[in-house]
């Protein structure tokens, strides 16, 4: 599926995701005039749903794009993970390990393959997207490693401390803020991508805690999970010829 990149990118879900660039505009943007991503492999409690029927119940899947305008060239694009939530009261720790190819065209109906452009992640850390519940002295994190081709690996961590509440709907955090770290894929034009996503919650016996994601039950009473997002972060850089 194609979606047009404004400033936010909006489409159905899916394991496999594409995206169109505007025209270029003042100032001049670096970035392909088509690209896209595609999960190939999952392993982990936090993902057991790997080619599952999506029409069954909700998978793994990437959900959305964001994108500036302003030239800043702030690129994330979102995986969501039903299975990944924890709680004090019964699992205290959970983990995917997710790969996603990723493949730069010059034409919208992505006959045609490029290489004009290198994909760099991690420019501006990660997103992620949860609804949680923490009593006083409860603690959940976030970890998120991504390897590089090199075997070498970066780390980014979100911390939430209670007493902390985002109430019914879900709420946005980053890691963004320090200097990050930047992982340019070994070829230009195409790659795999590979990052392991863990989620932890601690706190004393008898304390209360939870994350998780916006949740209702479906036609057959069973309680359907719309899954905690997971954003990377990426832009690109021009090939040299």
């Amino acid at each position: 599926m194609l979606v047009v990149m404004k400033s936010t990118i909006a489409a159905t879900l899916s394991l496999i995701y594409s995206a169109i660039a505007l025209p270029a505009a003042e100032p001049l943007r670096v970035l392909p005039s088509n690209w896209q991503y595609q999960i190939t492999s999952l392993r982990g409690p936090g993902c057991p749903d790997f080619g599952k029927d999506p029409d069954v119940g909700r998978t793994t899947r990437l959900t959305f794009g964001q994108n500036t305008m302003d030239g800043s060239e702030i690129y994330y694009w979102f995986v969501a993970y039903p299975h990944l939530r924890v709680d004090l009261a019964e699992n205290d720790h959970v983990w995917c390990e997710t790969e996603l190819s990723y493949e730069e065209f010059k034409d919208v109906t992505q006959t045609v393959k490029s290489a004009d452009y290198r994909l760099r992640l991690h420019k501006n850390g990660t997103r992620v997207i949860a609804t949680y519940d923490l009593e006083n002295s409860v603690q959940a994190m976030f970890k998120f490693t991504y390897e590089e081709a090199n075997k070498k690996s970066i780390t980014d961590v979100i911390t939430w401390n209670g007493p902390l509440a985002s109430g019914q709907y879900q709420k946005e955090d980053s890691s963004a803020g320090r200097k990050e770290e930047i992982y340019k894929l070994p070829k230009c034009g195409a790659g795999k991508i590979k990052f392991r996503t863990e989620l932890s919650i601690t706190g004393k016996k008898g304390l209360k805690g939870f994350v998780a994601s916006e949740h209702s039950k479906d036609t057959a009473g069973i309680e359907q999970y719309y899954g905690i997002q997971q954003g990377f972060s990426y832009d690109w850089e021009n090939c040299d010829k």
